[in-house]
């Protein structure tokens, strides 16, 4: 907008730097003020033009100053930063929030990424703290949840069972993307039908479309992760004990937490000791990896690298025959 706070917003990759981040910010500035051009209306100022920098900018000084240089303050929001690799992007980050604040430039940077805190996401002054808020995002509960199919469905004109919402907020676990998926799918399901009813056998065809229309790469990080020649191997049936498994509230669980889970999917009580391989095996880069391992020796804890892939697991199960709805 030509006046009051810039919003920009850029997604990062896998194969993104500090340098080719910013290159992102700076074209969207470039792209926003072309956009404007198409105003008409006298009343709206002129906003001077920006052009992109000739060279790539890998000094965070260098970052201050052309954002100091914009015409009005900016709230950037940088996503999926965990996706960077580590290294001197989260190190040159982390200076230029410092830098930001102590010279008291007045655009708010927005770090977002899944990450356990603020420390595991950015690397760098451990001053920093001063110059940052961490907001931790937790799943949605079921009520809320509720109220995503509820108000969905309202608006399709669509009725359904008794309970259906909240059958849809449970297998969700707190991800409300797969909220809309599952209330989306078992929608159409009801309209290929011919009926303006959902019922609970809508739902069970709509876990199939759910998983075959996930986002990101959610199919590959499943299949890789309990890929086995073998039968018996049980990868499957462990990943999804773990997806059960109780967890505290950063997500971590033990292995103990997995054993019950992983009776009742498989009818048969294993000890720890005959599932702890499969554990450490989904925490190496053959399969994934998909969980990552903290702690000390005798306590360890587990936790999904992915926590989108929870919902996924737990789905697939249903699918696969080893869970019930």
């Amino acid at each position: 907008m030509p006046t009051g706070r810039r919003a920009i917003v850029v997604v990062c990759n896998s194969t993104d730097g500090y340098p080719s981040i910013w290159r992102k910010v700076f074209q969207e500035i470039q792209v926003a003020q072309r956009q404007l051009g198409f105003i008409q209306d006298a009343t709206v100022p002129v906003v001077g033009r920006f052009e992109l920098p000739d060279e790539a900018i890998e000094d965070p000084n260098d970052v201050r100053l052309w954002i100091r240089a914009l015409p009005n303050p900016s709230v950037i929001v940088i996503d999926e930063f965990d996706r960077v690799p580590a290294g001197d992007a989260h190190r040159l980050m982390a200076d230029t929030i410092k830098l930001f604040s102590d010279t008291g430039v007045e655009s708010t940077l927005v770090i977002v990424g899944v990450a356990d805190s603020i420390a595991d996401l950015i690397a760098g002054h451990e001053s920093i703290v001063r110059n940052i808020a961490q907001v931790q995002l937790l799943p949605m509960d079921l009520q809320e949840l509720n109220q995503i199919v509820q108000r969905g469905y309202k608006y399709a004109q669509l009725h359904f069972d008794q309970g259906l919402d909240q059958k849809i907020a449970e297998l969700s676990q707190g991800y409300p993307s797969y909220t809309h998926l599952l209330g989306l799918w078992a929608g159409r399901r009801a309209l290929d039908a011919g009926r303006v009813a959902v019922t609970f056998a809508d739902l069970d065809l709509a876990i199939e479309d759910a998983l075959a229309n996930a986002a990101g790469n959610l199919q590959h990080e499943y299949e890789r992760a309990v890929a086995s020649v073998r039968n018996e191997a049980l990868f499957e049936e462990v990943l999804l004990a773990c997806a059960l498994a109780e967890k505290d509230s950063l997500g971590r669980f033990a292995a103990v937490q997995v054993r019950g889970p992983l009776a009742e999917i498989t009818g048969k009580d294993y000890t720890t000791g005959a599932f702890q391989s499969h554990l450490a095996k989904f925490a190496e880069a053959q399969r994934g990896p998909v969980l990552k391992k903290t702690g000390s020796r005798r306590n360890y804890r587990w936790q999904f690298l992915n926590p989108q892939l929870i919902p996924y697991v737990r789905l697939h199960g249903i699918q696969a025959g080893l869970l019930r709805r």
